[in-house]
Formats: structure tokens, C-alpha cells, sequence
């Protein structure tokens, strides 16, 4: 019999996850989303009952003697054959597995990606070369959150044109300063995992405190420009100077280029989405900092181009393109994909141009405590030309 008690292979095909687990011995019992789906003494399981595009969570425990003696949680997706061309990173398949020995992270390798630098709690833990890691040295009694990154260059995306769009990134990028860090012609990709304490979820179906229901979701998008005054890379333009919000990373702040809130009310069936939106002023100077002129954008580019509620979760799909009334210029470009579900679980997906700053916040229940989902500092206003490469993230959780 195995001395470990972990998931040893996953298996993703359409209509289908299969799993299966080191021997330790006894009966076996596979719970999913908290539902008995089975029993029996074999150490492997598939589920064809699968919708696609869904996280599902699986509990695992050995039983001897009627006693529970170990346990492995498991969250895994679904494997999608039409992968969204614009979005990636939405239609990836992920796994998280938690065990008391091991927490083993797993993902689609993306498409012209070969480097994968892997990051706990913010603080670099290793590269690596292949589409997994397993953490064995992590405080078991402590929230943990992960994230994957890896970058490539526009011309191997699997949008359409993008060769073109890569040439002019490329050209693009000599004229940039020489101390930005990104490539104006490489695509980056953040896949963040938020796990709740791992004796929390290691604890049997019987034992297991399940959350609250979460009646009720905040979330906040918003860029802003971190400096005072920035100079306009447009050095033939009387506008020689903007203004900027003059601030770091805050979801208070009432500096912005410009700001979404969208709030999502269970107990209101008859409005249970609520949006808000807002565009800060423009404000340009001369050459000798003075105002020049000052006027505020129209709030018509973003909007909600999709949302569904229901019982058990909500779905919204955010649009942003904001441009600068003051002088001719590209737009702030973004989109967010988001599921945000009663039992405390949320999938985020989304992109944006390399500038300006965005920074983006969950709150849920009825916490005063903002959860940071993604904050990305800006490369400089030359990235606005909308050739260069969008930057792409993910952030979901497991409680």
C-alpha cells in the first residue's frame, strides 16, 4: 500500500474528467461540489456528468473502519475544444489538488509558451518548463495564493492579423524608453489561484464548515496615471504635458482615469445588478505646464454587454474603451469575463493595454475588505497605440 495519499494522473476529454489516486487502503468515498457520486475500494473515478467551461470541486476520503483518515481536495475544469481566440486564458483548463503533503497546480499549456515562472503569496518560488508544479513546503494553516505567468510574442497569438500587428509593435518598441521592462510586442499571461486554508478544506465532508451563502458581490475596475504630470510621447502635439491621478494602488481613491462598480444583490430579484460608471477629467498643459485646456471623455465605451443572474451564480462580460478628449489617441482598452457564485467561489478572466495603470477589486459578503483581483502598472503612454500586446490574467479561488 502507498504511504501517500495523493492524485497521481487527470484526465481531461470532452464530456469527461478522470482521476485516480495512490492505494492507501480502505474505502474510498468521491464527493463533488459537496454531493456523494461514490464509493467503492478502486482508487480512480471519472465523472461524465460535466458542463463545459465549469470549475468543479472534488473531496476525496479513505475511510477504515468508519473513520476517515485522509483526505485530498481537488478542483479541476472542463475541457473546452473552441478556445475564446480573444480571451485565452477563459477557456483554460486548470487543477488545483491539495493534499496534507503536497499542493500540485496544473494547467493547458498555451500555445507558443514554454516558461513558466511560479509565484506564492507574491514571492517568486521556481521556473519551470512543463504545464504543472508541486509545492511541498507551504504553511498548511495559512491562506495561499498562487500565480502562473508566462509571455509570448503577438505574431504566435491565435488572433487574426496579429503578424501585422507584431511588425508594428516591434518597430513600435524602438522608439520606446529603454527601461521598460515588457517588449511592446510580447503578449504576458497571469493565471492566480486563491486557496482558502488548507486544514479548512482538508477537513471531512462531515467536519467541513461550508461558507455562508454570498448574497451579495462588489467589484471595482479602474485605471488611473501614477505620475503628477506625464509628458505625451506626441512630441509634435501643443499638448505637451497631461495630468495624472498622482497615487498607487488604491481601490479608495478618488483619482481616475476611469472607474466601474458593479454590485450584485441576491435578496433583489427585481434589480439584483447594479452599474456605475465614471470618466475622469483630462486636464493638458503647454510647454510651460500651464492649462492649457480641460475636458472630460464620454462614458459611452463601457458598458455591460452581458449579464445573467440566477439562483446559484451571476455572469457579467465588461467592455471599456475610453479615449482622451484633448488630443487624437487610441483608447483604454479592457474586457472582463466574470462568474461570481453563491457559495463564495468567483472565475475572473480578462485583458487590457500595457497603459495606463489598471487595478481591479472583489469584495463579497458584507466585508469592508477589498480583495485585490489584478493590478498591472503601466508601461508608459506609448502603449496606448493599440498595436502593442495586450496583457492577459486570470484570478479564481477554492474555499
Amino acid at each position: 500500500m502507498s504511504q501517500r495519499f495523493e492524485i497521481t494522473s487527470v484526465t481531461h476529454e470532452v464530456g469527461r474528467i478522470a482521476f485516480d489516486w495512490d492505494d492507501a487502503g480502505g474505502t474510498y468515498h468521491v464527493y463533488k461540489d459537496g454531493e456523494h457520486i461514490y464509493e467503492g475500494t478502486s482508487p480512480d473515478f471519472q465523472d461524465t456528468d460535466i458542463l463545459a467551461d465549469t470549475f468543479y470541486k472534488y473531496t476525496i476520503e479513505r475511510h477504515v473502519n468508519d473513520e476517515v483518515k485522509d483526505v485530498i481536495v481537488m478542483q479541476t475544469s472542463t475541457f473546452s475544444v473552441e478556445k475564446n481566440k480573444s480571451n485565452p486564458l477563459q477557456s483554460l483548463v486548470m487543477t488545483t489538488i491539495i493534499a496534507r503533503t503536497q499542493i500540485a497546480l496544473s494547467w493547458e499549456r498555451l500555445s507558443n509558451t514554454e516558461t513558466y515562472t511560479i509565484y506564492r503569496n507574491g514571492e517568486q518560488l521556481a521556473q519551470v518548463d512543463s504545464n504543472r508544479y508541486i509545492d511541498r513546503d507551504f504553511n498548511i494553516d495559512e491562506p495561499i495564493t498562487y500565480a502562473v505567468y508566462c509571455e509570448r510574442p503577438i505574431a504566435q497569438s491565435e488572433e487574426t492579423f496579429n503578424n501585422a500587428r507584431s511588425f508594428i509593435a516591434k518597430a513600435l518598441g524602438v522608439f520606446l524608453p529603454e527601461e521598460n521592462e515588457r517588449p511592446a510586442n510580447i503578449e504576458g499571461f497571469t493565471i492566480m489561484k486563491s486557496i482558502d486554508k488548507p486544514t479548512a478544506l482538508l477537513a471531512s465532508i462531515r467536519d467541513y464548515h461550508k461558507p455562508e451563502p454570498v448574497n451579495h458581490w462588489s467589484f471595482r475596475y479602474k485605471t488611473f496615471l501614477e505620475d503628477d504630470i506625464l509628458e505625451n510621447p506626441n512630441v509634435l502635439s501643443p499638448n505637451r504635458y497631461f495630468k495624472g491621478d498622482n497615487r498607487k494602488f488604491d481601490p479608495e481613491s478618488d483619482n481616475y482615469r476611469t472607474f466601474v462598480d458593479i454590485e450584485i444583490t441576491a435578496n433583489n430579484p427585481d434589480q439584483p445588478i447594479t452599474f456605475t460608471k465614471k470618466v475622469g477629467e483630462s486636464v493638458a498643459y503647454g510647454l510651460d505646464k500651464e492649462i492649457r485646456d480641460s475636458e472630460t471623455a464620454t462614458d459611452e465605451g463601457i458598458f455591460l454587454k452581458q449579464s445573467n443572474y440566477n439562483r446559484n451564480e451571476s455572469r457579467f462580460i465588461l467592455e471599456h474603451a475610453v479615449g482622451n478628449p484633448l488630443t487624437t489617441a487610441p483608447d483604454i482598452n479592457y474586457e472582463v469575463m466574470a462568474v461570481l457564485r453563491r457559495n463564495g467561489t468567483f472565475d475572473l478572466t480578462g485583458f487590457h493595454d500595457q497603459s495606463p495603470n489598471h487595478e481591479i477589486y472583489l469584495k463579497k459578503g458584507e466585508t469592508h475588505r477589498w480583495i485585490p483581483v489584478h493590478q498591472s502598472r503601466s508601461e508608459g503612454l506609448a502603449y496606448m497605440s493599440g498595436v502593442t500586446a495586450y496583457q492577459y490574467w486570470r484570478f479564481s479561488n477554492i474555499n
